[in-house]
């Protein structure tokens, strides 16, 4: 027992995870010396914890049935698994080839060549122009017919010659070749629309409106009734023959359908569809016991073992596994305790870490069963409902109350992932427990009271609540069934949250030792046995102890550091008084002064063994680390001053000189804000009693002067405290020493009739006497107040008061 204690003393491993024993007198396992490894096993031990609970190797592979055989057992998918549907599939493929649209080539050489026809016909014209003879004429109508590629009658030859035909001709044909003519019509009827590709450049572009685009007959057609159109009623019947003649032999289509290119893209298209699945959901059951297995229970059940099988091998499975998390676990562990203030935490710290985060994993893992189990008997609600009551914020609620906000905040990010991990359901549970136990964690910041974690939880489960309204809403079933479901759960699961916390946080306080605020306050009652003691043995001690403790709760308040902290330190700082309370002056009698019998050197020892014997007596009484380190520190390293000076007085240099470490406490400086604050209140208290005349001058004199004296020796240099809080914890020093010291009214005549009394009824040169003592006290006031430095109406009206 006595070894397991120096273990504890020494922040080690607690036997919850060191397993400790002995057989024939020898240790079963013995700790690692060095906190540093110590450390890292602890780090080992959460990434293998961890990775037992995440990896899906530990599963059980599916059974195998053929058609026709009976289930023997319910058979549960433990994922989302996805079952081809090759009959879906297909379908699915025909209509995607079927959304592809013809692609139809579009020549845009076609127009040029019809109008080089027409030009070139037109500039032979030009050309036999001057030749009138009849072998002329002749000559240049069978040139004419060579170039169109038919004969024209000599009528139509004149016709032709005519001004304006050729030009004509172009402009009927021209706009019905720029919108396209196909060859054959009633393939389009089939269509939704075409692709039309241009052969030259390879621009495409999509037609809906397939009635705009004729075939050869109907352009032909086309032309043939603009001819005949009121538009044209005074041009010449024969003339008109030719024109529609030339159009009629020269139109071509310029949009041909492409099958290949055609059958490519609709290949292409069907390529691309993906195959068809089966949802299954995680949690839904494949098989119920006793059922005969079907054609499509088999498709099932292979989907199930090929996903099972895709693992691998299972110890590759919980290899990789634990290179992960131990990965993760050590990359967040050092980027936290060296960029993050706060998370500086000794072993006993990350133990009680680890096994919080393990035990929720773990809580998070039966749970999984528990509700798959449920959600096989209720199937109306799914499986995920039940995942809102898990009491994940119950480990985050209980690291702040034990530790500190930024330790929680990191425990939420750890929690959120992992259980998010575990649960498999995507991104939206992550955040509803990191949400949540963030919003766990504030709610008992100050946890000043026992049943505080219950407001916590329906704090908790009222966030709950709006996280799971919002997620309806974006994923548009905000008024199913389910969703009332889910909130019904959300809401149990913040109250159980905190009920756990409530029912954890003492447990916690004595197996590890902490001190939490819950603690302070029942160590904040004056009823405690040590106070009893102190009051009885050490009632100067108690007496200032008391004041300390409002000076320390007024300058924690202004600085916003924990008040109920630093006043409960502040009665149990001087407890260890109580084993010499006569050798401290303000247990002491008018005379009796013990320290008289006494060398410097040895008056210096016991004022400084009070702070080993309060270390002591606080670990007797079991007052948690945190008053225990206080205590250790509030007088840091500073000097006895007194004594220091009454040695250097006696010292005789050619025997031995006085040594200043010999007359200093042992330390170590205030690590803390609050450390510092019962410093400087413990010293303030004291010195202030000193004061013949505690004016509220020379209250905030002196407050100032030790304050610097304190700072200056550097006494506050490794708690953290800003000399802006220094003025702010002065300024509330000043208050209350000003209300501790307050002046009182006189009442000369009262005086005076007393004074008449205790002379038999005559005297008044008493009271007269008294009368000029005041007012000399008053005025040498007044010179002191002038040698600080601070004005009378300062004084006569003191701020705060």
């Amino acid at each position: 027992m006595k070894a397991m204690e120096r273990l504890k003393r020494r922040g080690g491993i607690l036997p919850l995870l060191l397993l400790w024993g002995k057989i024939k007198g020898r240790p079963l396992w013995r700790t690692p010396k060095s906190q540093h490894v110590q450390r890292w096993l602890l780090l080992a031990f959460a990434s293998l914890s961890i990775a037992a609970f995440l990896s899906p190797a530990l599963e059980v592979a599916p059974p195998t049935y053929k058609i026709g055989d009976a289930a023997v057992k319910d058979v549960r998918s433990d994922s989302d698994l996805l079952v081809r549907d090759k009959k879906a599939t297909e379908k699915k493929r025909e209509a995607a080839a079927s959304r592809v649209l013809p692609v139809y080539d579009y020549d845009p050489s076609v127009l040029p060549e019809i109008e080089g026809v027409i030009h070139s016909i037109a500039s032979l014209m030009r050309r036999y122009k001057a030749a009138e003879t009849q072998m002329g004429e002749k000559g240049l109508k069978g040139e004419v017919e060579k170039i169109l590629g038919f004969p024209l009658s000599p009528q139509e030859y004149q016709a032709l010659k005519s001004r304006g035909a050729l030009k004509s001709t172009v402009g009927l044909i021209a706009p019905l070749m720029k919108k396209g003519v196909v060859s054959n019509r009633e393939l389009l009827f089939q269509e939704e629309g075409i692709v039309v590709r241009n052969i030259k450049t390879g621009e495409e572009e999509i037609r809906r409106d397939l009635s705009s685009l004729p075939d050869c007959g109907e352009a032909k057609g086309m032309i043939k009734k603009t001819l005949e159109g009121p538009q044209l009623k005074d041009i010449p019947a024969e003339l008109k023959g030719v024109i529609f003649k030339v159009a009629h032999n020269l139109i071509l289509p310029n949009l041909t359908f492409n099958r290949q290119e055609t059958s490519r893209r609709r290949e292409e298209a069907r390529n691309h569809v993906k195959p068809v699945f089966f949802q299954i959901k995680r949690g839904e059951i494949l098989l119920k016991k006793g059922e005969r297995v079907t054609g499509e229970d088999i498709l099932k059940l292979e989907a199930l073992s090929e996903g099972w099988r895709k693992g691998g091998s299972a110890l590759v499975m919980i290899l990789g596994f634990i290179f992960l998390t131990c990965f993760f676990i050590t990359a967040f562990y050092l980027f936290s305790t060296k960029n993050i203030k706060k998370v500086s935490l000794a072993n006993k710290d990350i133990l009680f870490f680890t096994l919080v985060l393990i035990s929720s994993l773990g809580m998070a893992r039966i749970s999984v069963f528990v509700a798959e189990a449920l959600a096989g008997a209720f199937p109306r609600f799914p499986l995920s409902s039940y995942y809102y009551f898990f009491p994940v914020v119950a480990g985050a609620m209980l690291i702040r109350i034990v530790l500190n906000s930024e330790v929680a905040l990191v425990y939420s990010i750890f929690v959120s992932l992992l259980t998010g991990l575990l649960l498999k359901e995507g991104i939206f549970f992550p955040i509803f427990y990191f949400i949540g136990s963030i919003v766990g964690a504030h709610s008992v910041a100050r946890c000043d009271q026992r049943f505080q974690p219950i407001k916590g939880g329906l704090l908790v489960a009222l966030t709950y609540i709006l996280l799971i309204s919002f997620q309806g809403m974006i994923t548009a079933r905000i008024f199913e069934v389910e969703i009332f479901f889910d909130l019904l759960m959300g809401l149990a699961g913040g109250v159980v949250a905190g009920v756990v916390v409530v029912g954890l946080a003492p447990i916690v306080e004595s197996v590890f030792g902490y001190t939490t605020d819950i603690k302070l306050l029942e160590l904040a009652n004056l009823d405690q046995p040590i106070l009893k003691e102190m009051l009885m043995k050490a009632p100067g001690t108690y007496h200032h102890s008391m004041i300390v403790g409002n000076l320390v709760e007024a300058g924690a308040k202004a600085i916003n550091v924990n008040p109920l902290l630093a006043r409960v330190s502040a009665y149990y700082h001087d407890i260890g008084k109580t084993k010499k309370p006569q050798y401290f002056i303000e247990n002491q009698r008018v005379g009796d002064n013990p320290h008289n019998k006494l060398t410097p050197s040895m008056s210096s020892l016991i004022l400084v063994s009070h702070v080993k014997d309060g270390i002591e007596l606080a670990k007797r009484y079991k007052l948690g680390s945190k008053i225990i380190d206080i205590i250790g520190q509030h007088h840091g390293t500073r000097l006895i001053n007194y004594f220091y000076q009454k040695a250097k007085e006696h010292e005789d240099p050619g025997v031995q000189e006085v040594d200043e470490r010999d007359f200093r406490y042992f330390g170590p400086k205030p690590q803390t804000k609050e450390a510092g604050l019962v410093m400087l209140a413990d010293a303030v208290e004291a010195a202030s009693r000193t004061l013949e005349d505690p004016t509220p001058a020379r209250i905030q004199g002196l407050v100032q002067k030790i304050t610097n004296d304190i700072f200056i020796d550097g006494q506050l240099e490794e708690c953290e405290l800003t000399l802006k809080d220094l003025h702010e914890i002065a300024k509330s020093f000043n208050v209350i020493l000003n209300a501790a010291h307050h002046h009182r009214i006189e009442y000369p005549e009262a005086q005076q009739e007393e004074e008449r009394q205790k002379n038999g009824g005559v005297g008044s040169k008493p009271a007269k006497e008294a009368t000029g003592k005041a007012r000399r006290g008053k005025e040498n006031s007044r010179k002191d107040i002038k040698r600080l430095g601070v004005s009378r109406e300062r004084v006569e009206h003191p701020p705060g008061r």
